[in-house]
């Protein structure tokens, strides 16, 4: 009786914390549309500006499953992660993010988005394959020529940009990038 009288309560809470979440749980798409604005035809190329206390940044430019792309990033500014603006190699933050050997408490690192990837990662995701394309830029091959990261797009639809964050806590992020996104073929 003592258990199920806190199960509606416990549901209630499970619920609004899910609402409230900052990251975006894989497969579940609250608000917002699927449709991305634009697919990018073959050598073309899009800019965004990307905020890092954004917590699923739609960026409008549709990817096409089985094409190639390239990703490549301007960092404006200084990244912070509310206290931390270096890595644990005393390097300025990127986006490869930092270690989780800076945070206060280790257990913390079980509250970032994806617990297989860096604090602070850039990381990338399709609308309509959110679970499948979920990818940090630790995943991407970097070609130095270019100074781009290169990937192939899981399926067809919009691609969404975070860094790897604690759930609720995106708020303290301070940073921005300029991102350009090129289909290769």
């Amino acid at each position: 009786m003592f258990i199920s009288s806190y199960l509606p309560r416990m549901f209630f809470m499970i619920t609004l914390a899910t609402l409230l979440a900052s990251c975006r749980l894989p497969g579940i798409r609250l608000l917002g549309d699927d449709e991305p604005g634009m697919n990018l035809a073959t050598g073309e190329s899009q800019n965004v500006f990307f905020f890092t206390s954004d917590s699923s940044f739609e960026t409008d430019i549709g990817l096409v499953g089985g094409s190639e792309y390239a990703l490549s990033i301007t960092i404006l500014g200084n990244w912070v992660d509310s206290y931390i603006d270096d890595n644990e190699n005393q390097e300025a933050l990127d986006e490869r993010g930092f270690s989780n050997e800076l945070m206060p408490i280790s257990l913390l690192g079980a509250t970032r988005c994806s617990r297989s990837h860096q604090w602070f990662e850039l990381m990338i995701s399709q609308s309509r394959c959110p679970r499948d394309s979920l990818r940090g830029v630790s995943d991407l091959s970097y070609d130095e020529d270019s100074r781009s990261y290169r990937f192939t797009a899981n399926c067809s639809g919009e691609l969404m940009l975070h860094v790897n964050a604690a759930y609720g806590f995106y708020g303290n992020n301070m940073s921005a990038a300029n991102i350009e996104l090129a289909r290769l073929n």
